[in-house]
């Protein structure tokens, strides 16, 4: 029977008083670096369109399924919503609150996984590994679906250990629920329920005879998991846009039968790009340790260690194979595999286990201070310096543009231009638009001579602003003037703000 009481009870008595505090203030540090300054980075385009999507689907529940019409499940936008409602007239936060609730997913599953393998030491280590890894501190930050992808992976494994060690349609259950919720999110999660099949590599063996038995029950039981994550995900057929899922996954991975006529072609360039990515954002050292604690964990329970290198390797394999495009946030798994392995490294080496702590500790606030503090210094890799900081994806100034439109339109109503409506800049600006305002945004792509046109009549009745992300020139016949230019980190690109005039 179902008893919450005995449940917190016995969850009360897996600490001690000082691990307790010790855990509030790890928790309180993890709020404190994902909330501050929450909106110091620019917009990035990505951002803006997710946000514009929950907030179309808040306000008009017929589109409830609108990023299908993208082909991107809809959880994100579910999930965002209710921020959205909390922060109606600061989009940005809330949309980007979403990342930091299901960061905390993730650290707690983090703490869960650990505890239930390691103990309670491994855990309090990997929950701090957890709260300053760069990899998690910037994508905790951003309103993308990255940040749950990964606390799905971790959640995904820890059941799929449970379910092997209990054999239990209780977990099962619950693993169904959880990777059908998890499906919602982004297709990539596939690859870890499928990796939940090796679990019986953990109880394998020619000695007992009972293994047998309970890999055939486990099986069973996964056969569960499967029917329930399927039922929950094609909760999806009920917009006609459900296939558009599939055709977007043509994009970013090869077909089948690409793969037979080029197999591996990717590989070698996926190897270079995964494993620079994955190091570089998590901060260099959390891997090499994750490598010791590999070999540690080998020395102790081989059997765990192979589990655990198989998620990591098979998973490695397989993107490197069949991905057409990978972006570090995509690899954001992969760090809390380091984490993991990183974590029970550290808590095994004895009397150095405070000095390298804290080593790991310090690279993790070089990189991690100037993405909560200083965007500008951001140390990533180029092409997310280009997406984030620097590139034509940034919404540097939208705000400023937005606040000075508001502004005028005390005066009259605004209609602002824009170059691009899909993310960059027509979405962008919506973000920063509020309930109350007088301001309409009209997008054009592309954008010409026939969009400055087209707009001349509303100069009567309305100010006409119009902001070029893209392009740097403008007409030099006295129709506009220069407002500003909002310059971007690198000087490559910038926003340019004019003003229509009689």
């Amino acid at each position: 029977m179902f008893n919450i009481v005995h449940i917190l009870k016995k969850t009360n008595k897996l600490f001690v008083f000082k691990e307790k505090i010790f855990l509030f203030f790890i928790i309180l540090f993890y709020f404190l670096t994902r909330t501050i300054k929450l909106d110091n980075l620019p917009i990035f385009s990505d951002e803006a369109i997710y946000i514009h999507w929950a907030k179309v689907a808040w306000h008009d529940a017929s589109w409830r399924f609108i990023s299908l019409t993208d082909g991107k499940q809809p959880l994100q936008t579910w999930g965002t919503i209710p921020f959205l409602k909390l922060f109606p007239y600061d989009l940005l936060t809330g949309g980007r609150l979403f990342s930091v609730a299901t960061g905390f997913f993730g650290l707690l599953g983090m703490i869960t996984l650990l505890h239930y393998l390691f103990g309670k030491k491994t855990a309090l280590i990997g929950a701090i590994l957890y709260v300053v890894t760069p990899y998690f501190v910037f994508y905790d930050r951003m309103a993308l679906v990255d940040s749950g992808v990964n606390a799905f992976f971790i959640w995904i494994l820890f059941f799929s250990i449970v379910l092997i060690r209990t054999v239990r349609l209780d977990v099962a259950l619950m693993f169904g629920i959880l990777s059908g919720v998890a499906l919602l999110a982004k297709s990539s999660v596939r690859i870890f329920i499928g990796l939940s099949a090796l679990a019986p590599l953990l109880i394998i063996s020619r000695k007992d005879k009972q293994t047998w038995t309970k890999t055939l029950n486990f099986f069973t039981l996964m056969g569960i998991v499967g029917i329930m994550s399927l039922v929950l995900y094609n909760v999806q057929r009920l917009s006609p846009f459900f296939h558009y899922v599939a055709e977007k996954n043509k994009t970013f991975i090869v077909t089948p039968e690409e793969f037979l006529h080029h197999p591996f072609a990717l590989f070698v360039g996926n190897l270079k790009a995964v494993s620079l990515y994955t190091f570089w954002e998590s901060g260099f050292l959390l891997p090499l340790c994750a490598i010791g604690g590999l070999i540690l964990l080998y020395k102790k329970d081989k059997r765990m260690a192979i589990y655990l290198f198989c998620w990591f390797f098979l998973s490695f394999i397989i993107i490197c194979s069949v991905s057409k495009v990978i972006f570090p946030r995509y690899l954001i798994f992969f760090a809390a595999i380091y984490t993991i392995l990183a974590a029970y490294f550290i808590a095994h080496i004895g009397k150095y286990t405070s000095i390298l702590l804290g080593i790991i500790i310090i690279i993790s606030v070089f990189f991690s201070y100037p993405m909560i503090f200083d965007y500008t210094r951001i140390s990533l890799p180029p092409i997310d310096r280009g997406q984030y900081v620097e590139g034509g994806t940034v919404g540097l100034g939208a705000r400023e543009i937005l606040q000075y439109a508001r502004e005028r339109s005390k005066e009259k109503p605004v209609i602002i231009i824009t170059e691009g409506f899909f993310g960059m800049a027509g979405d962008v600006l919506d973000i920063f638009t509020q309930p109350n305002d007088k301001i309409f945004i009209k997008s054009y792509w592309p954008f010409d001579h026939t969009s400055y046109e087209e707009n001349k009549k509303e100069l009567q009745d309305h100010f006409v602003f119009v902001v070029l992300p893209y392009q740097s020139e403008y007409p030099q016949d006295g129709s506009v003037r220069l407002i500003r230019r909002y310059e971007k980190p690198g000087g490559k690109t910038a926003i340019t703000f004019l003003e229509m005039i009689r």
